[in-house]
């Protein structure tokens, strides 16, 4: 047999080999996304009371201070009627305190949106000329805008797919705001350069609490997320700066009772700092198992996080709702397939399973079978000065194992990591440092095929199903021992 034969058996192999990490992704009904152009910026915080502005309002509100001053402008008891009435760029809108349901958006549809309703997945044209198929507020194809909750809680609550849906408006500013209760997410915000979710809650929503898809120049700060049933958060194929610069940063936020507390998916050049994961599943998780613009995920940057207690259960005992997709229980954050991330002085414990876990996603998993793009992730990730197993306060809370790795990938090190309660607990137990990075060894090429058969055999999760065969991620680990 000649050479070429031989490599060309080896990759047919190889690929079928595979066929067991393949899964469906879960539906994100999402149209096929392009990357904004990313020529435009972080919008900038307008102070109330801006204008031009316009007030929205809900009728016998209790009001003082500048609520009740702006009370005496306001036109609207809806937000998307506001929204309708914008004809000025870099536009404010006012939202005083009330409960936002806006049942015009409820109206059945009618003519050409009603042969629409139903359809999973609608083009931007579509969204933009059926606005309530799918969102109860839809905020599409309008610059610089800012909503703004004033004077007290502001709520937007329903059981449309979407509460508010921000579609290629750039300079998009949320403030102030929970939305809850939808069916999906809380907030999307969809191919859109510049935008900023700020001291917005994203509650009891179906999938995702703070959502964005294709995004550049975001940020999401001081934000709260919890009881969503996918992720507290989401960034998905944020843009790919490849180190040059950030495309969207998380600071100063709260996600909690979630599956995931921060999922990036495709999460390209994040930047997520001094937030706080605790009491998901999964506190925080970056991936490229899905077919996604941006795959494979590169260049995250994870620092100053405190990550503990995500030892929550969703599968236990489910049954007509059940987590779409399979997490390790008990796991603080994970990486699934990436390139050149750096996680640094993240204090990360009580975590039963795993503190932080690294495995190899091959490009099969998102639909790539070119034999020389198998091995295009998990190389190049750095874990720097991270304080595993211990609480602020110096009480050892341990995690099951503080750094968990396939084994897989190339240029991958830990180094000034430290457990204050002893050593630290890894696996493998010798980790290769930052001064001599992983370089080939035993299961560069294909992982530790015990650890590689547990991965695959996850893959295979279905919701409803119940457990896959080989796979113990679902079951809730037992508290480690100090």
């Amino acid at each position: 047999m000649g050479r070429f034969a031989r490599r060309l058996l080896v990759a047919v192999v190889f690929i079928v080999s595979m066929v067991g990490f393949a899964s469906t992704a879960f539906a994100s009904g999402e149209r096929p996304l392009t990357l904004p152009a990313g020529t435009y910026h972080v919008p900038v915080y307008r102070p109330v009371a801006a204008w031009p502005r316009l007030v929205v309002c809900t009728p016998g509100a209790r009001l003082t201070g500048v609520a009740q001053q702006l009370a005496r402008e306001c036109a609207y008891h809806h937000i998307q009627q506001a929204v309708d009435a914008v004809r000025q760029r870099g536009t404010t809108i006012y939202v005083l305190p009330g409960t936002y349901r806006e049942e015009p958006s409820l109206a059945a549809p009618t003519g050409q949106c009603a042969k629409l309703a139903g359809q999973e997945v609608l083009s931007y044209e579509q969204q933009q000329a059926c606005p309530h198929l799918q969102n109860l507020i839809s905020v599409t194809g309008i610059g610089d805008l800012q909503i703004e909750g004033v004077g007290g809680a502001v709520v937007v609550e329903g059981t449309k797919r979407i509460g508010i849906r921000a579609d290629r408006s750039n300079g998009f500013y949320l403030r102030n705001v929970t939305v809850r209760g939808f069916a999906e997410d809380g907030v999307d915000v969809v191919e859109t350069d510049g935008f900023v979710l700020d001291q917005v809650t994203g509650q009891g929503n179906g999938a995702n609490g703070l959502a964005a898809d294709a995004a550049d120049h975001g940020l999401i700060t001081d934000c709260t997320a919890s009881g969503n049933g996918d992720s507290g958060i989401a960034t998905a194929s944020a843009s790919d700066r490849s180190g040059s610069r950030l495309s969207i940063e998380i600071r100063r936020c709260r996600s909690f009772g979630n599956l995931i507390g921060y999922s990036g998916t495709a999460g390209d050049s994040v930047y997520v700092h001094d937030n706080e994961f605790s009491g998901n599943s999964t506190g925080a998780m970056l991936d490229s198992s899905v077919q996604a613009v941006g795959m494979p995920q590169n260049h995250a940057m994870f620092v100053a996080n405190r990550v503990f207690g995500n030892n929550a259960d969703f599968y236990l005992g489910c049954r007509a709702v059940c987590p779409r997709r399979a997490v390790p229980v008990g796991t603080g954050m994970l990486l699934a397939g990436g390139d050149e991330n750096t996680y640094a002085s993240n204090l990360v414990y009580d975590n039963w399973r795993y503190g932080v876990a690294q495995y190899w996603i091959p490009a099969s998993r998102r639909g790539e079978t070119d034999p020389a793009k198998q091995r295009d992730t998990s190389h190049g990730n750095r874990y720097v000065g991270n304080l595993m197993g211990v609480t602020p306060s110096g009480t050892a809370a341990p995690n099951g194992i503080d750094f968990w790795w396939d084994e897989q990938g190339d240029r991958n090190c830990w180094q000034n990591n430290a457990s204050s309660p002893g050593p630290l607990r890894s696996d493998p137990a010798a980790l290769p440092t930052c001064d001599h990075p992983s370089a080939g060894g035993p299961y560069a090429q294909r992982g530790n095929p015990v650890k590689t058969a547990v991965v695959t055999a996850c893959a295979a999760y279905r919701p409803g199903d119940g457990d896959p065969r080989g796979c113990d991620w679902l079951d809730p680990p037992s508290r480690p021992v100090p």
